[in-house]
């Protein structure tokens, strides 16, 4: 009798894997990686972790990122996907008497592409990453980055010295930095902007 109770009180959960782009904007060398690569991080067979009531199940997606899954229905559930990797994998929680469709597991492509801009530019990406522009902060050392070249625009140019008047901070120029700079100096300054308060666009 017991086992039949445990038996209805099961649901059955049907999960989907997704990739989606950490960054999306019109001037695309700051999108980390075009909609083909993202649909081709999605559709791939990933490792899932369910953790439940102490119990612990593994399993594997399809070829597609999707899954099934029988859990207790009135329990909190968490699961980790891809746990073996440092820049696929995410853990994700949820209370199962609120889920009614498909349990999505959004992923961010961040972690793949700071792992890529890191390789590609490791002295550039040592001094300005995240967590250089927190501590760059903490020790006072108030800068942006910015992208110089041969014919700054009147308006880039009033913009910066507007902003670092207002602010108090000085840029940093960089003449001509490859895709990978860009990027690393792009989430640098995200950092910075917001640490410092400045809610405007600093390029």
């Amino acid at each position: 009798m017991i086992f039949k109770q445990n038996l209805y009180s099961q649901k059955e959960i049907v999960g989907k894997v997704e990739f989606y782009k950490s960054i999306e904007s019109n001037w695309k060398i700051l999108e980390s990686f075009p909609d083909a690569t993202i649909k081709h991080l999605t559709n791939r067979i990933h490792r899932i972790k369910i953790e439940q009531n102490n119990q612990v199940t593994e399993l594997k997606t399809d070829s597609t990122g999707i899954f099934k899954i029988k859990a207790e229905s009135n329990d909190t559930i968490r699961i980790i996907v891809n746990d073996h990797s440092p820049v696929f994998n995410e853990k994700f929680q949820f209370d199962l008497s609120k889920i009614k469709d498909t349990l999505k597991l959004r992923i961010s492509d961040k972690k793949l592409c700071v792992h890529r801009d890191s390789i590609s530019e490791p002295k550039f990406y040592a001094k300005y990453n995240e967590r250089q522009a927190e501590l760059d902060f903490n020790n006072g050392k108030l800068e942006l980055l910015a992208i110089s070249t041969c014919w700054p625009t009147e308006e880039s140019i009033e913009r910066w010295k507007q902003i670092e008047v207002e602010y108090g901070i000085k840029y940093n120029y960089y003449f001509e930095p490859t895709r990978e700079k860009i990027k690393i100096m792009y989430r640098y300054n995200q950092v910075m902007k917001k640490l410092i308060g400045i809610n405007k666009n600093v390029w």
